[in-house]
């Protein structure tokens, strides 16, 4: 009678390594590319938090309106809409500013539907002519104040709307705070070949807390930086 071998069979053993090894990679690469297609939806959804809109990404629909629009209801003297989530950050931003000592915010303007964008823009570009118009106004479908995540704020007592925000006070503040409820400096200094908009120290962009201190912490300046994607400074027609 023969007895069976204690040895393990190691030829099998090598097909059954294999075979898991294979199996982790194929479950691998399909994690990664899941994260890479929910990345790049992300920035391409209009609904999203996360969306990148400029001067060659516009909206989807270009007429995108957002559902869950609401009014501020804080330092909100002009009744400006936002969505209902960046409104409860405007709040919590807004009390930390004034805890702080550094003025009382104020939502200078918030959303802007489709048709007041045609406005702003063509008024910007028959004051300044269509190259430097387009430099401070986006064309309808191209704005990020169409996604109601955008905000241009001012302080009591202050002057916005011009670069001499970034040396109040309230502009300092913001700048070196926002990124704690959700918001970063959407046109920095100095990127206006990556963004396409000269600076504007007094528009704010609502990308969510995670996002936001990501980008403050890696030191990194704009949206398309941080997604890598290509430099917008003109549009495409």
């Amino acid at each position: 009678m023969k007895t069976r071998s204690s040895k393990p069979n190691n030829s099998r053993a090598r097909v059954y390594s294999v075979r898991a090894f294979a199996l982790v990679l194929a479950l691998s690469l399909t994690a990664a590319t899941s994260v890479s297609a929910s990345a790049l939806e992300a920035v391409d959804t209009a609904s999203s938090f996360q969306v990148v809109v400029n001067k060659t990404r516009p909206l989807t629909p270009i007429t995108y309106r957002p559902t869950d629009l609401v009014s501020v209801p804080k330092y909100n003297p002009y009744g400006r809409i936002v969505r209902k989530t960046v409104a409860k950050a405007l709040v919590q931003l807004g009390d930390a500013m004034k805890a702080d000592g550094q003025g009382t915010l104020i939502v200078q303007s918030g959303y802007r539907s489709y048709s007041s964008q045609t406005k702003i823009h063509d008024a910007k570009v028959r004051a300044l002519g269509k190259i430097h118009g387009e430099k401070l106004a986006a064309r309808p479908g191209y704005s990020e104040h169409q996604t109601g995540l955008a905000v241009d704020f001012a302080a009591r007592g202050v002057s916005t709307l011009t670069e001499s925000f970034a040396n109040t006070k309230a502009g300092i503040w913001l700048a070196a705070n926002a990124y704690r409820f959700g918001f970063v400096l959407r046109y920095p200094r100095g990127k206006t070949s990556i963004t396409g908009y000269s600076f504007e120290p007094w528009h704010f962009r609502y990308v969510g807390v995670e996002i936001a201190t990501a980008m403050h912490d890696q030191n990194i300046a704009t949206l398309e930086e941080f997604n890598n994607l290509p430099a917008a400074p003109n549009y495409l027609n």
